[in-house]
């Protein structure tokens, strides 16, 4: 008589895997505890230096962190915006002070969003992949908040005196609080523009608006210029992070490693970028090409990741985690893309729709990169498929335009002599 053993052999799996998320999850846990305590102490100290009272709210705040109190965190935070923004000039929520509350913040929003197991091995791919000593310019939420968290709790038995990296995040050097923030807690170790150095940043990005606006050039809604020296729009906002970002880079490069984790495109990072696990690694100087081995390197890394990814049930049970890792696969297509390496490119693209099908970047990205080789079939696939996925609504009806667009250039590409 035959007697099957699967489903005993599932039950123990499925017992390993609740019981290995059970141990990560309190590992988690007690680190964000950990993380929100160090952030703690950290507003005080800048409390005391900058000579300032530590708000009533703050404390609530952290309180609730320290205890893991999740709701309590959530309502405390809310509080604290509310207050931010009713009331511009309360001290020590509108200026470097918030910087740690937000952070912990992010912690918190991150771990609720993802299976623990999962964020761990996040933010170990990451961090473990850069030497001490390095600068790490996270964009993402989970680029920043995660790195963040574990960069600060982490701890070496084999080091003495461990050298965390220097986690900022790219997306906010614009704003006085958060470069502010840096200066206090990172500027004795690493060089850091001045106040002057950042309005510098501003002015050029004024100056270049209005000499494209004189040029006759059309701006977008995300590009524009209010008053004398207001900036408005995601594109303009960000061309002044990224000449900050790069003050950052020229002034630093010669001590430290720079590595990215790509949020919005920077134009100037991609002639030194190159492909670096889950991220993407700062050459010192422009690279003429990329080292084949370093590009047979991301795919052999790539496809071993994808495949253990989608053949986890906590990654295909979880959203937060598949936009992610999608999103990382993504930013490195587009590096490839930039260096007309179409077939890398669109291999890159096609696995990072495979770890999240529904990701708008993967997708219009893909479909770009075959709009620019004329192959508008393609690209009218791919928006197709992902308008198959979406449910009515504003994200659906911006595809349904994009979808409608390549369909009207193909038709006139058709019709041209």
């Amino acid at each position: 008589m035959n007697v099957s053993c699967s489903a005993p052999l599932a039950l123990v799996t499925l017992f390993l895997w609740c019981f290995a998320e059970i141990v990560t999850a309190a590992d988690t846990n007690a680190r964000l505890r950990e993380f929100a305590s160090l952030k703690r102490e950290q507003i005080e100290e800048l409390a005391a230096r900058l000579h300032y009272d530590v708000p009533v709210e703050a404390r609530a705040f952290f309180k609730a962190a320290e205890a893991g109190d999740y709701v309590a965190v959530s309502n405390a935070y809310a509080q604290v915006q509310r207050l931010s923004a009713s009331n511009a000039s309360m001290t020590g929520l509108t200026n470097a002070l918030n910087v740690p509350i937000h952070e912990t913040w992010g912690a918190y929003e991150e771990v609720y969003y993802w299976y623990p197991k999962l964020l761990r091995q996040y933010a170990e791919g990451i961090l473990d992949s850069m030497p001490s000593n390095s600068v790490y310019f996270g964009g993402t939420d989970p680029g920043r908040f995660v790195i963040t968290m574990y960069n600060d709790t982490s701890k070496d038995p084999h080091v003495v005196v461990l050298t965390p990296k220097f986690v900022i995040t790219q997306n906010v050097l614009a704003e006085n609080r958060y470069m502010d923030y840096l200066r206090l807690t990172q500027g004795e170790r690493l060089w850091l523009p001045s106040t002057n150095d950042v309005r510098s940043a501003f002015q050029q990005c004024i100056d270049d608006i209005r000499e494209r606006q004189r040029r006759g050039e059309r701006l977008g809604t995300d590009e524009r210029v209010e008053g004398s020296n207001t900036v408005r729009g995601v594109v303009a906002v960000m061309n002044i992070n990224g000449i900050i970002s790069r003050m950052i880079f020229e002034d630093n490069k010669a001590q430290h490693p720079f590595f990215v984790e790509e949020s919005y495109v920077i134009a100037w990072m991609y002639p030194f970028m190159e492909p670096h696990g889950l991220i993407l690694k700062l050459n010192k100087e422009e690279l003429p090409a990329l080292d084949p081995k370093v590009v047979n390197e991301d795919t052999r890394f790539w496809d071993a990741l994808t495949a253990k990814l989608l053949a986890d049930r906590s990654f295909t049970n979880n959203i937060a985690a598949q936009k992610t890792y999608s999103k990382l696969r993504s930013a490195i297509g587009g590096l490839y893309a930039y260096r007309r390496m179409t077939p890398e490119a669109e291999a890159a693209f096609k696995q990072a729709l495979e770890l999240c099908p529904i990701s708008p970047e993967a997708n219009f990205r893909l479909a770009q990169l075959y709009m620019e080789s004329k192959r508008y079939d393609a690209a009218i696939a791919v928006m197709d498929r992902l308008l198959s996925q979406l449910s009515p609504g504003s994200e659906r009806d911006k595809v349904a335009l994009a979808s409608a667009q390549i369909r009207d250039m193909k038709r006139k590409a058709e019709q041209a002599p």
